[in-house]
């Protein structure tokens, strides 16, 4: 799903907890269902009639799919089949929604919705479109579908669908004893049975039509205390104002008429009942002496029918209209509508008849359909056998490839075990070798940590005394001021200032081993540090050696580490001094932009370095005249820290008139 409609999904859900009414939050915790996905549901059976349903429960249907909620997704094909079977006029999408709901329903493992589409909806459909016998024969081929699987609740949707079959063909009494039989299981098995409350109400009608009024009560009492939504209350109460209107108690009916009419005011979801509404209104403006206003109720109870297709029984309004003008003593008015539902009940039943003889066409087409089909299943079956018999053959031949395939698997496996453990054996050996050899890296690591410890250790005991050789050099320079006094000073304080340089560099050569890369993230002045450098390797004009720096702009501040860069620089401009007798030294950097790198060079006219010896000048201890003075030690740290400072350092080949060393660092601005 892609995040667009993630966010979409989410935007409903946040909308619906904002909205959900108290009363939906109450029903989908006794439902043991999401409040957010109840209220949108309760939304979509609002809008049951409308075509924006389809859309509304595809995005249901989504919603149910991210809470993993299959049962609510079930509700969701059930709501768009709905909507099909209560237009009542397009019998294709009502057979198609009623698959689909039914493979989910199967897939799910959910027989409730199983069974409710196959006799709620698609029987049903049959029903109201007149066409009970093969609803019949949909209601017999679920009856045996059920009573194969023993399965409870596809029974008791055989047994309401039978009680209404038999209800539509007028055999009432047929009808009420499948009635008892749906309320005997559900009661036997303490089995779910949602609609119990409507089966209740229909016993009692029947109860109520055929004058037994204490079996109707406790029926009336049963569906009120067993209704389970809007719709199951609004019919328990018609079925109490047919009760009181039967009894001829009209101030109780006239008051639960007055409840039913708030009711489908108040609530969009129960559009659906109100033709039953209309035909308890007539029945009781009828018992009431009512005419004019029972008249009205058969009208609109006529127009609800036309409006959802329901015209099985549409003569029966001709009948009723005309035992109403007879009750309101208007013979002629009665004999007219008595003489037109004469003709439709003719007509009906002329219809049905031949409805009737096509219904019995079809089944026996569909019987003779079967039939072949039985036949062709009974072919293939033989020539399955055929084909078995084969395959049986085939098989005993691959067997016996398989037999010496496994055998030559076998010997392969005892030279592979052999094999493995020879492995083993080496494996232990190499294992032992891979802890020495730990065991013996462990011991180089505390050699080195020990070495590195020691050179700091030593170094720092070395430099106290060495510092007070030269503030003592330097005290014997002013007491005693003869010219041989100060000779002897300044080589004590030259070789102590060498031996303190071989000191720092060992020191800085053990601090940069510490490290993989030294931190470059300090705000750097390059034109500050490049003066600093000066001063530090402590440059002073000569006669035949001139200094010159050149810096490329005024101003250059970048993230580098200036501490580190100053000691590279200043190391870099000692060698140039001291290795430069005539000429010049020259201290420059130049930006590129383009390659974002910053290049410093310094370039002096001393003896310079042979080609062959340029690199092998950065290497430790390494000194091209082994009687100068140093340790090889301060190009290789300059290296080192150019390197770890994400840089290099080189010498150019190119330039013959004495050395010329370019440092090049990342250009990385503040």
């Amino acid at each position: 799903m892609s995040q667009l409609y993630r966010i979409i999904l989410g935007c409903i859900f946040s909308l619906l907890f904002i909205v959900i009414p108290a009363k939906a939050q109450k029903e989908a915790e006794v439902y043991n269902v999401d409040s957010s996905l109840y209220a949108y549901y309760q939304r979509c059976q609002e809008n049951l009639l409308e075509p924006v349903v389809l859309s509304m429960s595809d995005t249901l249907f989504h919603m149910a799919a991210e809470q993993n909620d299959q049962r609510m997704q079930a509700v969701a094909l059930s709501t768009r089949l709905d909507y099909y079977y209560y237009q009542g006029n397009n019998e294709d999408s009502v057979v198609f929604h009623t698959s689909k709901v039914k493979q989910f329903a199967k897939e799910t493992l959910q027989p409730k919705y199983y069974y409710f589409a196959w006799a709620n909806r698609l029987i049903l459909y049959y029903l109201k479109t007149g066409r009970s016998n093969i609803a019949l024969y949909e209601a017999e081929k679920m009856l045996k579908e059920a009573q194969e699987e023993d399965n409870k609740t596809g029974l008791l949707y055989c047994y309401n669908i039978m009680s209404q079959i038999y209800t539509i063909k007028n055999f009432d009494v047929m009808a009420s004893e499948w009635r008892q039989k749906e309320i005997e299981l559900t009661e036997k098995y303490k089995l779910e049975n949602y609609n119990i409350s409507n089966t209740y109400a229909q016993l009692a009608s029947y109860y109520t039509t055929h004058h037994q009024p204490e079996l109707a009560v406790k029926a009336l009492e049963k569906a009120v205390r067993t209704a389970n939504s809007a719709s199951h209350k609004i019919l328990a109460k018609l079925a109490y104002v047919d009760y009181y209107s039967e009894s001829g108690d009209f101030p109780a009916a006239e008051k639960m008429l007055k409840e039913c009419r708030e009711l489908f005011d108040q609530d969009k979801r129960l559009d659906s009942l109100k033709k039953r509404f209309y035909r308890t209104e007539s029945f009781y403006y009828q018992r009431s002496k009512q005419f004019v206003k029972a008249l009205e109720a058969t009208e609109k109870q006529e127009a609800e029918e036309q409006r959802l297709n329901e015209y099985a029984m549409n003569g029966e309004q001709y009948r009723i209209k005309g035992e109403i003008y007879k009750q309101m003593g208007r013979p002629e008015e009665a004999i007219k509508f008595l003489q037109k539902y004469i003709r439709v009940d003719d007509s009906l039943k002329i219809a049905n008849e031949r409805l009737a003889s096509s219904e019995f066409a079809t089944l026996l087409n569909v019987e003779k359909l079967n039939a072949e089909k039985k036949e062709l299943m009974l072919q293939a079956k033989e020539k399955e056998l055929s084909n078995k018999t084969t395959l049986i053959i085939s098989l005993i031949i691959l067997l016996g490839i398989l037999f010496l395939f496994l055998y030559r698997e076998g010997r392969l496996n005892r030279k592979l075990k052999t094999s493995e453990s020879e492995l083993k054996i080496k494996n232990e050996e190499l294992t032992h070798s891979r802890e020495e050899l730990r065991k013996a890296r462990d011991l180089a690591e505390a050699n080195s940590q020990m070495k590195t410890t020691f050179i700091q250790s030593m170094s720092h005991e070395i430099r106290t005394p060495l510092n007070s050789i030269i503030g003592f050099s330097q005290v014997l320079s002013d007491h005693y001021g003869n010219e041989e006094t100060k000779e002897f000073v300044n080589i004590i304080k030259a070789n102590t200032d060498d031996l303190l340089r071989l000191v720092t560099d060992v020191l800085t050569l053990s601090e940069l081993d510490q490290y993989d890369k030294l931190p470059t993230d300090i705000r750097t002045d390059i034109n500050i540090v490049c003066q600093m450098s000066i001063e530090a390797a402590g440059v002073q004009e000569r006669d035949t050696v001139a200094f010159h720096f050149r810096p490329e702009r005024e101003n250059l501040i970048i993230l580098s580490n200036p501490e580190r860069i100053s000691q590279l620089l200043t190391n870099l401009i000692h060698n140039a001094i001291k290795f430069t007798d005539h000429g010049s030294i020259e201290l420059a950097y130049s930006v590129l932009e383009a390659e974002k790198k910053l290049e410093i060079s310094i370039t002096d006219t001393g003896i310079g370095i042979p080609k062959e010896k340029q690199e092998a000048v950065f290497e430790r201890f390494f000194k091209m005249n082994s009687f100068s003075q140093g340790t090889g030690l301060g190009l290789s740290i300059c290296r080192t820290i150019a390197e770890k400072s994400g840089g290099s350092l080189r010498i150019d080949p190119f330039y013959t008139d004495g050395c010329r060393m370019v440092l090049t660092l990342p250009l990385i601005y503040t």
